[in-house]
């Protein structure tokens, strides 16, 4: 039995284009065609879970300890942009320069072989050494990778805990974050961690005869762990060295510094010292103001784990 289309010389244009695909002679042939083509394009696109886009992108810290900002960026910054400008396949270099320090950012185009864009920006930096003004004292090339981009960002605060509870609650989760195979790095922000504090009183100084650099020079050499050497003795090998540093505030309090009228004169008797939080350097914040028990009613410190 045909089926003919029905008189629909009176309807508007695109029903009367539709119908001929829906109840024509060849709706049944143009459908499998559309099947077909749809399974043909799902089955030859080129597609990927996850698509690996390649952003070269690096950091270029340059020490130069002693000079302003403005200095630096005339001296440091602004010819080293112009000399990594001149490299093959780089999109942006831009900079930011403070007191004793810049950092140049260095952003090549999609799709170029990160190993080959940092091979270029090292050679480039080291084949140019002799141009560095005598003020750069040193310079690192640290890449930036994608992944370095946090995906999941923890706040840890409570009723109860200050600054170094928390910076240790959260050393020790991150050390446990740490040791995740699929993890590439975690990062912990905010907190007080313990630090020996050394406050010399300059009377009791002046009153032995002893400078403020003595003190810190008798700190600073104590505090490592020097190689002596090693020897060879019944048929093994043993190595030598000479100091443990320095391990808590009794430690440092009983360095001696010098000796005055034969007695020894040690840190604590031209200083005072005690542990206590480091200074805050950062703090962390949750939505529009700082990270702290607010559900609880209360507001105190808390760190940051990314």
């Amino acid at each position: 039995m045909n089926r003919s289309l029905p008189d629909l010389r009176d309807r508007p244009f695109l029903e009367r284009f539709v119908a001929r695909f829906l109840i024509g002679r060849n709706a049944a042939l143009l459908l499998i065609a559309s099947l077909a083509l749809g399974a043909a394009a799902i089955l030859t696109t080129a597609r990927e879970e996850e698509p690996q886009i390649v952003v070269p992108l690096a950091d270029v810290f340059v020490d130069a300890p002693g000079y302003s900002a403005q200095e630096v960026e005339k001296l440091v910054a602004t010819p080293l942009e112009r000399l990594l400008w001149q490299l093959d396949g780089v999109e942006y270099v831009y900079s930011i320069s403070r007191r004793d320090q810049a950092v140049v950012t260095v952003r090549f185009f999609v799709g170029e072989d990160r190993e080959d864009s940092l091979i270029k920006l090292r050679n480039r930096i080291e084949q140019n050494l002799d141009l560095m003004p005598p003020m750069v004292r040193s310079w690192v090339v640290k890449p930036i990778e994608i992944d370095d981009v946090p995906i999941v960002t923890m706040a840890l605060y409570g009723p109860g805990y200050d600054e170094h509870d928390l910076r240790r609650i959260g050393e020790e989760l991150k050390a446990r974050l740490d040791a995740l195979p699929q993890l590439s790095r975690t990062t912990l922000t905010g907190g007080a961690p313990l630090e020996v504090l050394v406050e010399v009183d300059r009377e009791r100084l002046q009153g032995r005869g002893l400078s403020l650099g003595e003190v810190a020079a008798a700190i600073h050499n104590a505090d490592r762990t020097v190689w002596a050497g090693d020897f060879d003795e019944r048929n093994g090998r043993f190595h030598l060295s000479a100091g443990d540093g320095l391990a808590g505030v009794e430690e440092v309090g009983a360095l001696v510094v010098a000796a005055r009228d034969g007695l020894p004169v040690r840190v604590r008797d031209v200083a005072e010292v005690r542990l206590q939080p480091r200074e805050l350097e950062s703090y962390t914040r949750i939505g529009f103001g700082p990270a702290a028990g607010e559900a609880a009613g209360s507001r105190g410190p808390a760190v940051t784990l990314a």
